[in-house]
This record gives structure tokens, sequence and C-alpha cells, in this order.
């Protein structure tokens, strides 16, 4: 499990209104208390000005193992009714839908196995977490006091009179206790540790048996960032781009410029020296790699079943709106682009001979794109069966709008709700432009068709 963090900030709430900060020093390991997996239920009902003074700083879903984080990490939160309200991060774990408390800390169980798979997610995404915000903070978790969970403050004095996450642990009889999650935190920052030197020593090691020059990177290549990389102005580079790989986009003397990263979610468009750039893959526009090349029947692995594929009407309602050109452009963004909005390994003077092969290329590029749908049925983001009209829809909104804007519109949400959020999404540069509407009003008169 990947730790994934979806923002979530709850603006409306007085807390966050508040707007004090503190020094962090700790973290608190909280439960819902209630029979709740869904994060986004609470996000909902605590994101308003009536939501009184309870507000923490993450909830984990129990579905997903996602992290809702709904307060800046240093905002004072109101999480533990005690003095670790200003100085510890609060995190809230959901609990399973099939436990009835009785009492305070007492519940009953209809189905012991999915309570136990679900509190094993929620934990492993904690662990995760705090691993995490222990390296942003510069925590040691195994140090006295910095990571507690709710009880735990309550026994010294800083927190109510509560008994989570002990009690949940406790009553569907796992192993799990506070002394073996923050050990499990040590034993995850120092894995991370690992392999980020293992990453590095392999990136050296492959620069070493291939070393990089204006001949071994070309436009449309796939590359990787060495550690120590800089932009070719030497300004800083962010980290989150050297762990990506990103697609060629020109090549001059020493000076690469590197465009979308290969999931196609970014694109920065800047000027790196390739002393800095490992080769990972070659292409070129409109061809596809031996290691991308569709499977037959016959190769199909068994974790493509099950898969949904977007039909000729979703194709034909996003090639409707993306227009086509033949010979390649600079979009807006100044990214050479060409046929249906195809821009991996095009560049200046590429031509393409008829719609008809435009189209071709757009169905490639939508296999990426229905993939991200997918995985959001498979994660349980989309918590109801997708028809072929709605996987469309979401298919040509993602094409669009991008994996991030679709994990947004339909985590925890019902069809008809997701109906009704799309037409939300019809604004460029903050104004409602007329285009985006009519896109938006046809992909949901499909998604509800």
């Amino acid at each position: 499990m990947e730790l994934e963090i979806m923002e979530r900030i709850l603006t409306n709430s007085p807390c966050y209104k508040a707007g004090k900060k503190i020094k962090v020093s700790g973290l608190m390991l909280h439960s819902v208390g209630c029979p709740q997996p869904s994060a986004n239920a609470f996000v909902h009902q605590w994101n308003s000005p009536n939501a009184g003074r309870a507000c923490v700083h993450a909830f984990i879903d129990g579905n997903t193992g996602q992290v809702y984080q709904t307060l800046p990490w240093d905002y004072y939160g109101w999480h533990c009714g005690g003095n670790a309200d200003g100085t510890h991060i609060g995190v809230e774990m959901c609990e399973p839908a099939c436990i009835k408390y009785t009492q305070s800390t007492s519940f009953t169980c209809s189905n012991q196995e999915e309570a136990v798979a679900l509190v094993k997610r929620t934990y492993e995404a904690a662990v995760k977490l705090f691993a995490y915000l222990c390296k942003k903070y510069n925590l040691e978790p195994l140090a006295d006091g910095v990571i507690i969970s709710h009880k735990e403050g309550h026994g010294r004095g800083i927190a109510s009179g509560h008994g989570d996450p002990e009690h949940l642990w406790k009553g569907l009889n796992t192993d799990y206790t506070m002394d073996g999650f923050r050990k499990a935190v040590k034993q995850e920052m120092d894995k991370s540790i690992k392999e980020k030197q293992e990453a590095v020593q392999q990136l050296d090691a492959a620069s070493a048996q291939q070393p990089t020059t204006k001949d071994s990177i070309q436009p449309g290549d796939t590359v990787k960032i060495a550690p120590d990389a800089v932009y070719y102005t030497g300004k800083t580079m962010p980290d989150w781009v050297k762990k990506d790989q990103w697609i060629v986009k020109s090549v001059s003397g020493d000076r690469a410029v590197i465009d979308k990263n290969v999931s196609g979610t970014s694109a920065i468009c800047s000027p790196v020296n390739i002393k800095y750039l490992v080769a990972a893959s070659a292409g070129q526009a409109g061809q596809t790699s031996s290691s991308e090349k569709p499977k037959t029947q016959d190769q199909k692995s068994p974790a493509a079943e099950g898969k949904m594929s977007i039909s000729e009407k979703g194709v034909e309602l996003i090639a409707k709106y993306e227009g086509c050109r033949l010979d390649a452009y600079k979009c807006p963004a100044g990214v050479w682009t060409i046929g249906y909005g195809h821009t991996i390994g095009v560049k200046q003077g590429d031509t393409l001979p008829s719609k008809q092969a435009a189209k071709t290329l757009l169905k490639e590029d939508l296999k990426k794109y229905g993939d991200y749908v997918n995985n959001c049925r498979q994660k349980g983001l989309i918590t109801f069966p997708l028809n072929q009209n709605q996987f469309d829809a979401l298919t040509s909104f993602t094409y669009n709008c991008g994996n991030g804007s679709l994990q947004k519109l339909v985590s925890g949400r019902d069809a008809a709700t997701i109906a009704d959020k799309l037409l939300l999404y019809n604004k460029g540069g903050g104004k409602v432009l007329a285009g985006l509407t009519k896109r938006r009003q046809e992909e949901r008169e499909l998604f509800l068709s």
C-alpha cells in the first residue's frame, strides 16, 4: 500500500478559521469511535461553521486506506480535549460499519473478518503517514511522548478520557499495540531511507554503464533524473520532480527540456543539463515501443481481467470537443501537439495522414485515462458498479481534467452526486468557459443515460 494523501481542508470549520499555529512536537493516533468507514462522511459533516469544537488534521478512510488531510499539519487542532492540541498532530482512523457500540469502549461485531481487514488497512496507512510526518518534522518515533494514542494522552494528563484506538484493536482480538505501532513507524522510516539509498546506487550504476551524451538522449525519450540534479539555470529542483519519470521535449547541446511526466498528470517544460538524465525508454510520435504494445488475448494478464474500455461513443464525444489538427502545433502551454491532443514524442514538422490516424492515436492515449477510472473502481473510490456510459463519461472528464480531479469528483459519492458535481468543472483561469460548460453538460447526460 502506497501512502496517498488527499487534501480536503475544512475551510468552513471554526478551527481552521481561527488560524492558530503550533510547533509540532508529536503525533496522536485516534479512532473515530463510531461505525463509519468513510472519511468523506466526516469531511462533509465537519466542514461547517456549526461543526463545534472538534477538528483533526486527517482521517484515514477504512475502505481505501487513503488519507484525507483536513487541516494544515501545523494548525492548532481540536482533536484531544487537552494540552496536546497545542503540540500534537491528530489523526483519526475510521472504523468498520459492522460493529455496534454497547458502551463507551465496548462493542459487538457482526463480521469479524471484514472488521479486521479494515483495521489492518487503516493501521498500515497510519504507519506510513506517521513515518512521513516524523520525517517532515524531524521527530524520533520511539522517543517518549512523540507518538501516542488518545488513551495514552489521557494517561499523561494532556488529553480527555478516551480509550482509542486501543479499545478497537483489543475488542477485535488483533495483535496491534501502540508499542508495536511505534516500532512499525520506525521500521518504515528506515525502509524508506534504505530504498532511497538503493535507488541512488542504481541510478549511479546506470549512469556509469551508460554515459549520458547529447546523442544518448533524444526528443520523445522517457528519462529518470539524478538525485543531485538542478535545473539548467542552477535553480533547485523539487524532490517530486526527481522522483518521477519525464518525456524529453527537445535537446540542444547539453540542454534538454523535459515536459510531461509519464503518467500525464504534470507538465513542467523545464530545461535540465543532460548529465543529470538517464534514458529509461525511447519513443516517437504515433509509435508504440515494444514494452507498450497492446497484449493479445493470449498475453492478457490476470490483473487486466475486469477492466473496462472506452466505447466508440465515448471516443466520438472526446474527439468532438478536442478538435483535430493533422499538423503539429504548439498548445497554449507551449507543448507540441498533434491530432486530438496527442503530445508524447511530438516535434515541430510532424504530420498525420488522416483524421483516422489521429483517432488511432487518441484511442491509444485514452487507455491510460480509462485506467485511471478503472483504478478508482478497484480502490473503492467509486462505490457503485459502472455501466458503459458512465465509464465513457468519466474517461472523457479525466482526459480533460486529469486524474486528481477524477479522484476528487468520485470519492465516496453516489452516481447522482457525481453527475451533479460534473457541472462544476467548467472554468479556466477562474472564469466560466462556454465550451467547458457544454462539454460537462454532455458528459453528465451520457453519465445518466
